[in-house]
């Protein structure tokens, strides 16, 4: 339940709320449950705010500061979040499906199981976060920097990771079927036992990455480089490696 009086200082407008966060910085604000749907809260001061199971289905949260804040089983879905700042936010199966997060920073948040099929992740930071099990099916990471973050058991079917940074990503066992990740960065990237069949990753840089026991059926390597890749225990029979790199790649016997 939010505290009615913190949800009657925020809902008198943005300059309100701003004025008392200035006075009253050590007030750790409460707002648990409140129903903001399609609010318009740009720009404002959100850090630490207590927003477990909130709703803000298609607010406007553009340039918002929501860092450190606790958006718990939050319904995210159709917001605006461009260019907000979410570093530590914990999303604990919150819904973001279809939301827009241009340009956020989301760098070492807590987001295990979120519901963001057809998110827009386009130019985002996700460095460093814990995304276990979410599910971003047919999502969009275009330019997104998901380098060093946990995506294990993730679903990213049909997404577009277009030019994304998976860098060090921890992916085992995550489905990447038809997905779009062609010039992405794969260095070292954990992707053991993962499904990544009619997948497009033509003219990637997966140097070092692990592919053990991965279902590759139609996968797309065609021009990626693979150099010291571990390919073993997969089957390569339909995998496209035209003009691939392999050079000491691990292949399978």
């Amino acid at each position: 339940m939010a505290n009615q009086s913190h949800l009657n200082i925020l809902q008198a407008g943005a300059l309100t709320w701003w004025s008392w966060r200035r006075h009253y910085p050590e007030i750790i604000p409460d707002l648990q449950g409140a129903d903001l749907q399609k609010i318009n809260l740009r720009g404002a001061n959100l850090q630490g705010v207590n927003l477990r199971s909130v709703n803000l289905r298609g607010a406007k949260l553009i340039n918002v500061n929501l860092q450190g804040a606790d958006l718990s089983h939050a319904d995210l879905s159709e917001v605006q979040l461009w260019s907000a700042d979410l570093r530590g936010a914990v999303l604990l199966s919150s819904c973001l499906e279809a939301a827009q997060l241009y340009q956020a920073d989301l760098r070492g948040s807590e987001a295990i199981a979120i519901q963001s099929s057809g998110a827009d992740f386009t130019g985002a930071d996700l460095s460093g976060a814990n995304f276990v099990g979410a599910d971003f099916r047919e999502a969009i990471f275009k330019e997104a920097d998901l380098s060093n973050t946990n995506l294990r058991r993730c679903d990213f079917t049909r997404a577009n990771l277009f030019k994304a940074n998976f860098n060090h990503a921890q992916l085992q066992q995550a489905n990447l079927n038809s997905v779009e990740a062609i010039e992405s960065q794969f260095y070292q990237a954990q992707l053991s036992y993962a499904q990544l069949s009619y997948a497009h990753l033509s003219g990637s840089y997966l140097y070092g990455a692990d592919f053990q026991g991965c279902d590759l059926y139609q996968t797309d390597f065609r021009w990626a480089n693979l150099t010291k890749a571990n390919l073993s225990n997969t089957d390569l029979t339909h995998t496209q490696l035209r003009g691939a790199t392999l050079t000491k790649a691990l292949l399978p016997q």
